[in-house]
This record gives C-alpha cells, sequence and structure tokens, in this order.
C-alpha cells in the first residue's frame, strides 16, 4: 500500500511539475511574441506627407541590429527645393548613414547629405545632419522621428562648417539651422513571390 501511495504522490507530482513547465513555456512563449525582436534590412519607400523617399537598409550582422542606410529623395513638394535656396544650393544627394537597434522595436540612427549647387562644378553648399529614431509598428512598417541640423559650407555671410572639406561639420561648428520634430512613415517594398524551377 505504501508503495502504491508513494507512486500516485509522484505521478501526481510529476503531472503538476509538468503543467508548471507547460504554463511557464506558453507564457514565455506569449511573452515572446509581444515583444519580438525586429531586425533591420530591406528596401523600403518613406513619405514625410511632402517628401517621398527611397530608403535602404543593408545589415552589417546575420541579426539585424546593425545596418548601413542610403536614402534618396524622390519627390519634392517644393519644401526641400526652398531650403536649399536658402543655402544657395538648387539640387541635393542621396543621404548615407547607419542604424542599430537600441530595443526590440526601435532603431537610432543618423545620416548625411549635401545641400549642392549644379556645376560644373558641383559644389557643397550645406552638410544637412540627420538624427533620430524609427520603431517598427510591425515588421513591414516603421515610423520615424528625427531633427535635421543645416550647416552652411561657403555660404556667403555664414561661417563656414566645413573648412577642411571633409564633408563633416568641423569639431564646434554650430548648424544655421536646427529642425526639430520632423516625422514621417516606411513601408517595406514587397518581396516578389519565389518562382518556381528557381
Amino acid at each position: 500500500m505504501k508503495s502504491l501511495l508513494n507512486k500516485m504522490l509522484n505521478g501526481r507530482l510529476n503531472r503538476w511539475g509538468f503543467l508548471a513547465v507547460l504554463l511557464l513555456a506558453a507564457g514565455a512563449t506569449v511573452a515572446g511574441m509581444k515583444d519580438r525582436q525586429y531586425r533591420l534590412g530591406g528596401a523600403f519607400i518613406a513619405s514625410d506627407g511632402k517628401l517621398v523617399y527611397n530608403c535602404v537598409q543593408s545589415p552589417y550582422d546575420p541579426e539585424g541590429q546593425r545596418a548601413a542606410l542610403v536614402v534618396r529623395i524622390v519627390h519634392d513638394d517644393g519644401s526641400l527645393a526652398a531650403l536649399l535656396a536658402a543655402f544657395g544650393a538648387n539640387t541635393s544627394c542621396e543621404g548615407v548613414g547607419e542604424d542599430v537597434m537600441i530595443s526590440h522595436d526601435t532603431a537610432k540612427w543618423n545620416m548625411i547629405a549635401y545641400a549642392q549647387a549644379a556645376g560644373p562644378p558641383l559644389q557643397t553648399k550645406a552638410i544637412f545632419v540627420y538624427s533620430g529614431t524609427l520603431k517598427f509598428t510591425d515588421r513591414d512598417n516603421f515610423v520615424i522621428n528625427y531633427t535635421l541640423n543645416v550647416y552652411p559650407v561657403d555660404v556667403p555671410g555664414l561661417p563656414n562648417a566645413d573648412a577642411n572639406h571633409d564633408g563633416f561639420p568641423d569639431a564646434g561648428a554650430t548648424p544655421a539651422l536646427t529642425i526639430p520634430g520632423l516625422t514621417g512613415t516606411g513601408k517595406r517594398v514587397p518581396t516578389p513571390p519565389p518562382v518556381c524551377g528557381n
């Protein structure tokens, strides 16, 4: 009888232990679904309601925690043209920068682009330094919040922020213009379906 009682207690303890492990695993799975780790990488089309731009994130690591960033403006409602003209420029180039994930759904990013006067010769008139955050709302969509600092280069009446012409604002240079509180949204370019036989 003692042996049967021990077997029953051990059986119940094993069942309760198994149930506890199962509940913990289920809870961890649900918690993991809530805090999904998003990855940088891919091609996106983004807009702030005035500009439309292409964005390509090229990951440095398999986990997608760091990425190179290239952004090209493809549509301007006139607001960028006005900013360029204020610094004696009439065109801009692609922006380049980097992203790094700082939480499961948010990346911090910096980017540099140039306001230019078409040549010949092509002349840089201002350095645009962007910095902000990118928050994934799901795998294919994000929201950005950022600030733009504009540093003049060889603009009459303004201090030259790139005297050594290395493409970066000089140490101690202050922006001639800061525009905080900028926002935008981005959507991933859909991946085409696989082709049979390839």
